[in-house]
């Protein structure tokens, strides 16, 4: 029959672990985690060491920036010429400024800045290539230069290269607005290059800018001048025909126009006295809609500061606005005294407006009045300068009408001709670099940092891994590890055999007197273990055998030891102390017979309890009927007696007790035992139910002789022999093909008793 325990795991029942509090298990997690915390800090310094290497290998990135203002609101700009022809006219707007990032993006401009710094020659803007890269690395640096020299480089090749290395360079290019500014960056492996490339980039996209303003300056300009040979040929053409009509009419003859002369000049001297008066009443008029339009000081306007209503509105307006502004300081903005102040002012504001508009409309009746004397004056002029027939006069006066618009077109040409020469010549373009491009003094990869710290944590978290899959993997594999966890000897390793093998084994097969063959590995391993466990204390008498969990073989291990020591000439018995209701194996051939549960309860005697197993040999006092409380009765009186008597009847005392972890019996027991075994089971019992078990014992750690290997698959095992005198089981790693976990079992447990 199986055993039925509630698995204790670090003093709590299973139920109690898997219903209890989170905290618990993540405690227990953490306790073994740190169990391994060299092993976790070599992972997180490994994670470090690696990334470190891995960015030694990767080169360093140097960002330099600088700042172009794009366009400059304080600066004085005629936009009546510069509009039409500037790039950085409007360049106000969010999607003005995009454009303006988009063209120093822009492939020409990277091409530009390419074919100046000779960016096809450096290896950092081309391609990679693996083969010269090979090369270089395994030290064949002369062979790399001899291919690179003896192939035939052409001119579609240059540009080819030039063109991979402006897209290279475009992609390192940064660039984005704020306000009218352009922060442009760009990257390198080297500080002085990343600045060199930011500073270039930004000279060529304001040389680029100037070009463009130049060429449209110059299209500008070409275009008026054809206009201004133009009108000149036409002006020139329209006076000679007027020129040709006065002389076949004879409007030239100086005695016919002696006294027409007179008069004429009069005229001109009173038309000239009236269009100085037109162009001082229009300036005037013009200057004051510019003033009043734009908000301007209009006490330059004589008709303005000499009106005595203005002069009294705007100091009726200046109090008023005091008065408003302390009303509010004082009563606040929603009072009915502020908003009636306000409300004055407003009123006094419209008042002055009305009057200003009242003043301008006299200023425009005026300059009216200029204007039709004007033409009056030159109407009577042209009356007395020409007496011609009718159709020759209306011919005249076609002419004079056009070479009149044609010379004022003319003369406005020539102004805006003028005016755009001396800008060609000026380039007074608002774009400027207000920020140089910068020297990096550092990596401008700041990620190193967060590099650096996500290496640290992955190795870490593997570091972590690593240690809860070596803490919770299902078993240890080796003595060594054994030995790690346990911090005791491993004085034994038992093969593993089936459970029919393990009931059959008879006094040959622990001896290993079989005939014609060699001592089996299993009696080898049977009396190293009993040998090992001698020369720990030569005057033990009463070995208590026991493990962590139930199933790890312990009481057939105990069988097989008190077997060995029957085979040494020992008289010895087995004692079964389960007394939870598990009745071990009985002797072959014979029924059920009182045990130590009936000897405790005195319901039989000694020699009521004591058989002999014909296979082994030895004698044996089975664990008989359950018994409640049994770590009471084998704590008592009668058991310390029973074991004082069984000492001096034998030579070799084997106790089979219960598990550690589930029940308290085994430490009952440990307080009359000379020396305890601890049964581990090869690749199955838990790594924690190891380190709980050894924790449990450690009031009678003195006794503990040591722990025993069980259930050891050997053909996973390498083997060592010493001649044909002994064996010694060795632990190898995982051969290739094999699989690293711990193979199934390839038969039924050792016991299926324990």
């Amino acid at each position: 029959m199986q055993e039925d325990y509630p698995v204790l795991l670090n003093g709590q029942t299973e139920d109690a672990a898997t219903t209890g509090p989170m905290a618990a298990h993540l405690l227990a997690t953490l306790r073994a985690s740190l169990r391994r915390w060299k092993l976790i800090a070599f992972c997180a310094c490994a994670g470090v060491a690696i990334t470190y290497g891995l960015l030694k290998a990767v080169p360093p990135i140097y960002k330099s920036t600088a700042d172009i203002l794009i366009f400059d609101p304080q600066r004085q700009i005629d936009s009546a010429v510069q509009k039409p022809i500037s790039p950085f006219v409007d360049a106000v707007g969010y999607d003005a400024m995009s454009t303006e990032v988009s063209v120093l993006k822009s492939k020409s401009v990277a091409l530009r800045v390419a074919k100046e710094l000779r960016l096809d020659t450096y290896s950092e803007f081309q391609p990679r290539n693996l083969v010269s890269e090979s090369l270089e690395w395994i030290g064949l640096a002369g062979l790399n230069r001899a291919l690179k020299e003896g192939g035939q480089v052409t001119a579609a090749d240059d540009a080819e290269k030039l063109d991979h290395a402006a897209d290279a360079f475009m992609a390192r290019v940064e660039a984005w607005p704020s306000s009218y500014i352009i922060t442009v960056s760009t990257t390198a492996q080297s500080p002085a290059m990343a600045q060199l490339l930011t500073s270039t980039i930004a000279n060529d996209y304001l040389a680029s800018q100037r070009e463009a303003r130049q060429e449209a300056l110059d299209h500008v300009a070409s275009w008026l001048k054809s206009r201004v040979d133009n009108l000149r040929s036409r002006v020139l053409e329209t006076e000679a025909a007027i020129e040709t009509i006065k002389a076949e009419n004879g409007v030239g003859d100086p005695e016919s126009n002696l006294a027409r002369g007179q008069q004429v000049r009069e005229l001109n001297t009173e038309l000239n006295a009236a269009r100085r008066r037109v162009n001082e009443k229009r300036t005037r008029l013009e200057q004051a809609r510019r003033l009043l339009d734009t908000g301007g000081d209009i006490q330059s306007i004589p008709e303005l500061t000499t009106s005595a209503t203005l002069t009294s509105l705007r100091q009726k307006q200046v109090e008023l606005k005091l008065r408003a502004d302390d009303l509010q300081s004082k009563l606040g903005e929603g009072h009915g005294q502020a908003i009636a102040a306000r409300a004055a002012v407003a009123s006094v504001n419209r008042q002055i407006s009305a009057e200003a508009e009242h003043i301008f409309g006299n200023m425009a009746n005026g300059y009216d009045l200029a204007l039709q004397e004007e033409r009056s004056l030159e109407a009577n002029l042209q009356r007395l300068a020409i007496h011609v027939p009718p159709e020759a006069e209306t011919k005249l006066q076609l002419l004079m009408r056009v070479a009149s618009a044609d010379r004022s077109l003319y003369e406005s040409y020539l102004s805006q001709y003028n005016d755009v020469s001396e800008r060609r010549t000026l380039q007074g373009a608002s774009a400027r670099i207000i920020s140089p491009a910068s020297l990096p003094k550092s990596p401008s990869s700041s990620r190193r940092k967060l590099f650096y710290g996500a290496g640290a944590v992955l190795g870490l978290v593997g570091g972590l891994l690593t240690a809860l899959f070596i803490e919770y993997r299902p078993g240890v594999r080796t003595s060594a590890e054994l030995e790690q966890i346990s911090r005791l000897a491993v004085i034994g390793v038992v093969p593993r055999i089936s459970n029919k093998g393990a009931r059959r084994i008879s006094y040959q097969q622990l001896t290993g007197r079989r005939p014609k063959q060699s001592p089996s590995y299993l009696s080898e391993g049977v009396h190293a273990m009993r040998i090992n466990l001698d020369l720990t204390n030569a005057n033990a008498k009463l070995i208590l055998v026991t493990s962590a969990l139930p199933g790890e073989g312990k009481s057939t291990t105990a069988r097989l030891l008190a077997a060995s020591s029957v085979s040494a000439g020992k008289k010895t018995l087995l004692l079964d102390c389960d007394l939870h209701g598990r009745q071990s194996p009985e002797p072959s051939g014979h029924k059920r017979v009182p045990g130590l549960s009936e000897y405790l309860q005195h319901a039989a005697g000694l020699s009521d309890v004591i058989s002999i197993d014909p296979v082994s040999r030895a004698f044996i006092i089975p664990a008989g009927s359950m018994l409640p409380n049994a770590a009471d009765w084998l704590m008592s009186e009668r058991m310390r007696d029973l074991i004082g008597v069984l000492r001096g009847k034998f030579d070799y005392i084997v106790v089979d007790s219960p598990p550690l972890l589930p029940v308290v019996d085994a430490l009952a027991l440990a307080t009359m035992a000379d020396r305890i075994l601890i049964v581990v089971e090869w690749c199955r019992t838990p790594r924690a139910a190891i380190f709980d078990a050894v924790k449990s014992i450690r009031p009678q750690a003195h006794r503990v002789a040591g722990i025993v290997l069980n259930k050891v698959d050997l053909d996973q095992l390498p083997r060592h022999h010493y001649g044909s005198y002994s064996y010694q089981p060795v632990v190898r790693p995982p051969m290739p093909g094999r699989p690293t976990s711990c193979p199934a079992a390839s038969g039924p447990a050792v016991s299926t008793s324990s």
